[in-house]
């Protein structure tokens, strides 16, 4: 498996490096980083200074944050090298960097970009956030002695039974982990089959479920509220990640709100920016006046809907709003991230539709953070009774302490790496 992996990664990068190389010589960071050109560390990899962590979505960047929280309080020698997938990833892990953290795009899994990455950024350990299993760069890391660890790691039903077929070559990029530490017993059971010791698994739970609510200050929510035209007063219901099919549920069931409360004001926020056209004039065949968001200083009055054609604003958007409702939940998409809202602080609605955040619908459910909704009559009913005050949701507190899962990651991941620093000297 291997070999065939190997073969298949070097025509890709043969393919890709003339193209890379000229994008980064005229300047892309980006591509520079993915050939492996990172900025070099002054850290020395004996000492324990330097500690990456890989982030691929924006969830992960999300628990890499809690995490590095919690291994900088734990040992303030460390430093961080953060590196991500995409544009987005890279500003919003820029935005939660602190003086000691470095950010960079993840260099492609091919021997020489990785080998060239760990000898400039000099990492004493890596640790891989869920899902991700790149074996070149595994495999390159423990032949540098460079101790990898996987943290809220989680493997699917079906991507295990993908990975059980080449069982034998994915048990040896496993035994390159020092520790695999996981979600649930459901996941331990899955990576043993798929060839992970089980002596070297520790079940902890979701990092994510350990988030901090947003730190959005009151002056910059004062900003962004001002941008919006709504009048002083208006009560705040935002539709983010929406998908094909659930526009029109949103909006539907925002009209028929209206009738009884006429203060509230809609935010849609679409998933994809490519059918913006489309759901205003939804709006507007339900006699609802729509706007987008760039453009609402070209028009005056006072929209009924504001339509966001921005990406990146969302949870900034959240942290303003009276409570939410997240996309890819009532048509067959399995959900988006419903705890973005629960982390600023607001209820969150949500429908039927979760295999991809099972786990994240029993929290919310179980803490009383939000609700699911079946659909749009059930989304309206939720509705009224939230803004009538007849039903009442928890805002959620900061996990802190000992007790919290990112604290047992990071002391699991830190006795390790203490032993092992101990033993070099």
């Amino acid at each position: 498996m291997l070999t065939l992996y190997r073969i298949i990664t070097f025509l890709i990068f043969f393919i890709l490096f003339p193209y890379t190389y000229i994008a980064y010589l005229l300047g892309s960071k980006k591509w520079g980083n993915r050939l492996g050109y990172h900025e070099k560390s002054n850290g020395n990899r004996s000492r324990g200074e330097v500690v990456w962590l890989h982030a691929s979505s924006m969830g992960e960047v999300k628990v890499v944050s809690i995490l590095v929280n919690q291994l900088a309080a734990l040992d303030r020698n460390l430093k961080f090298y953060i590196t991500v997938m995409t544009e987005t990833g890279f500003k919003s892990a820029q935005g939660m960097a602190g003086s000691k953290t470095t950010v960079g795009f993840m260099p492609l899994d091919y021997r020489l970009a990785i080998r060239r990455f760990i000898r400039r950024v000099k990492p004493s350990a890596a640790i891989f956030i869920e899902t991700e299993i790149w074996p070149n760069t595994i495999i390159n890391l423990g032949k540098a002695a460079v101790p990898v660890f996987l943290a809220n790691g989680r493997l699917s039903d079906k991507a295990a039974s993908r990975y059980r077929l080449v069982k034998s070559g994915m048990a040896g990029i496993l035994s390159q982990y020092a520790r695999l530490i996981v979600q649930s017993e459901a996941d331990k059971e899955r990576y043993i089959s798929i060839g992970a010791e089980p002596g070297k698994i520790d079940v902890i739970g979701s990092l994510k479920f350990d988030a901090p609510i947003a730190d959005i200050s009151p002056a910059k929510q004062k900003e962004l509220r001002a941008k919006f035209p709504f009048p002083p007063g208006a009560r705040l219901f935002t539709a983010g990640s929406t998908r094909e099919g659930e526009n029109q549920i949103i909006l539907k069931a925002y009209r028929d709100l209206m009738t009884d409360f006429s203060e509230i004001r809609l935010i849609l926020v679409p998933r994809h920016l490519d059918n913006l056209d489309d759901i205003c004039r939804m709006a507007a065949d339900l006699n609802l006046s729509c706007a987008r968001f760039s453009g609402i200083g070209q028009q005056s009055g006072d929209p009924s809907a504001i339509v966001v054609d921005q990406m990146g604003i969302l949870n900034d958007i959240y942290s303003i709003s009276d409570i939410a409702f997240v996309g890819g939940t009532l048509v067959d998409i399995g959900g988006h991230n419903i705890l973005e809202p629960v982390w600023a602080g607001i209820p969150v609605l949500y429908g039927p539709s979760i295999f991809n955040v099972k786990d994240s619908s029993e929290y919310v459910l179980e803490h009383n953070f939000g609700a699911m909704v079946a659909d749009e009559e059930a989304l309206l009913e939720n509705l009224r009774l939230f803004f009538r005050g007849e039903k009442k949701y928890i805002k959620k507190s900061t996990a802190s302490g000992e007790n919290s899962r990112s604290y047992k990651t990071a002391r699991i991941i830190l006795n390790h790496l203490s032993e092992k620093w101990k033993k070099s000297g």
